[in-house]
């Protein structure tokens, strides 16, 4: 059997205020949302995108669940910067078994954002 997943192509952050979640990840990852509307600020981030969207009656944030890995080039370098503006290290950083250097960020709006560094 084949899988039917093959890439991961968005990851949704449902924050409560758009606003200043969309403020915070601009600066955080240093581009402008390629698409805004009254619900959702989509960042296109490589071949993939990270959209924020306003809460609704369907979702809020928070920690529980599926966390979604972004490759960066320096685990520790998004850790210490990302902290410096508000987000906190909730599991992590670490390096795993098969060398790959891991964390999982808390923003300030409570979503957990995940950073992989690949193993040397």
């Amino acid at each position: 059997m084949t899988s039917p997943f093959t890439t991961v192509a968005d990851v949704f952050c449902f924050v409560p205020d758009l606003a200043a979640a969309t403020a915070w990840y601009t600066d955080r990852l240093g581009v402008p949302p390629a698409l805004q509307a009254a619900q959702l600020a989509r960042f296109d981030l490589g071949t993939s995108s990270l959209t924020l969207h306003q809460f609704d009656e369907f979702n809020t944030g928070g920690t529980a669940g599926c966390v979604a890995y972004w490759d960066v080039e320096d685990v520790d370098a998004v850790v210490a910067e990302w902290g410096r503006h508000g987000a906190i290290a909730h599991r992590g950083p670490k390096t795993i078994m098969t060398g790959e250097r891991l964390c999982q960020l808390l923003d300030p709006f409570g979503n957990l954002i995940g950073v992989r560094q690949a193993s040397r």
